[in-house]
């Protein structure tokens, strides 16, 4: 609310805003006196609808909510973009909190998985898989897209675009008693629209950030995408390997990134060169209003 004087007079001007995105917790700050920690959570709250996308790797995302003054009971939807740790582990902690919102995942989303080196591998899943039936009747598992509520949509099977395929040797599972790269054919996006404004978020865009705008610019005839916000994987990655995807994304209309998380220092350089004033990085206590 703003208060305008006017000939000791005041008018009282209500500003509201339809959509806002924070950033819970993520590996960088971007507010003081949050926390941080290798992971990332969002909430998007959109007419009176508050969807936790991703609940990071602990409870931190919690504590963060708790002093921006965010009432996490309150939220009613939780979404788990894929089945690593830094995006679910948070969710035991969310549960005690919270009694009511439902949890949707892609069905393939508990599957055991791992993260390999030239010395060693080890589980980076889902951490509470063991204890799945604690929380099974507060699951929805979906194998397609889904609609939360008018104007929030989650999709899921991404079609795959020769030359943007983002294969992670590191990144496998199991498979006939063999590591195979990880198709994260589990992968779900939120795509929120209001009025003429439409927000991409992603988790880490495993499946390819040009792979998953194609698709939902066909799929919801998208002309602008207000905000692409969240990590897309280019972590360690080259710039020979990332000026073919920002040659691609040139063709899309995005008036904003909001980067973090696994999207990598080089990859975000790249991005401010080529999408001057169209990119920030969105770290803990990052906020976005529409």
């Amino acid at each position: 609310m703003v208060l305008i004087s006017k000939a000791n007079c005041y008018i009282r001007i209500i500003i509201c805003y339809t959509m806002r995105l924070t950033t819970l917790i993520d590996n960088k700050q971007s507010r003081k006196q949050v926390q941080c920690e290798h992971g990332l959570s969002f909430l998007l709250e959109q007419d009176g609808l508050n969807v936790l996308f991703d609940t990071g790797q602990s409870g931190k995302f919690l504590s963060n909510a708790l002093k921006m003054g965010i009432d996490m009971s309150d939220v009613d939807f939780v979404v788990l973009s894929h089945g690593h740790y830094d995006h679910s582990g948070g969710l035991p902690e969310f549960f005690k909190l919270n009694s009511k919102a439902k949890l949707l995942v892609h069905k393939n989303t508990l599957r055991q998985r791992f993260s390999r080196s030239s010395v060693m591998v080890k589980e980076n899943g889902t951490p509470w898989r063991s204890d799945l039936a604690k929380y099974l009747h507060r699951i929805v598992f979906i194998t397609e897209d889904y609609q939360l509520a008018e104007g929030l949509n989650l999709v899921c099977s991404i079609p795959r675009r020769e030359g943007f395929n983002a294969v992670n040797d590191r990144l496998v599972v199991k498979q006939a008693g063999a590591y195979v790269p990880d198709p994260f054919d589990d992968e779900i996006v939120l795509v929120a629209d209001h009025g003429n404004k439409t927000l991409l978020l992603c988790g880490c865009a495993h499946t390819g950030i040009v792979n998953i705008l194609h698709h939902v610019k066909e799929r919801f005839n998208v002309e602008v995408f207000s905000c692409v916000a969240g990590g897309i994987h280019l972590h360690g990655c080259s710039a020979d390997f990332i000026l073919p995807i920002v040659n691609e994304l040139s063709n899309f209309n995005i008036e904003k990134w909001a980067l973090n998380h696994c999207t990598g220092a080089k990859a975000f350089q790249v991005f401010e060169s080529y999408f001057p004033n169209k990119v920030e990085y969105m770290g803990s206590g990052g906020q976005l209003e529409w």
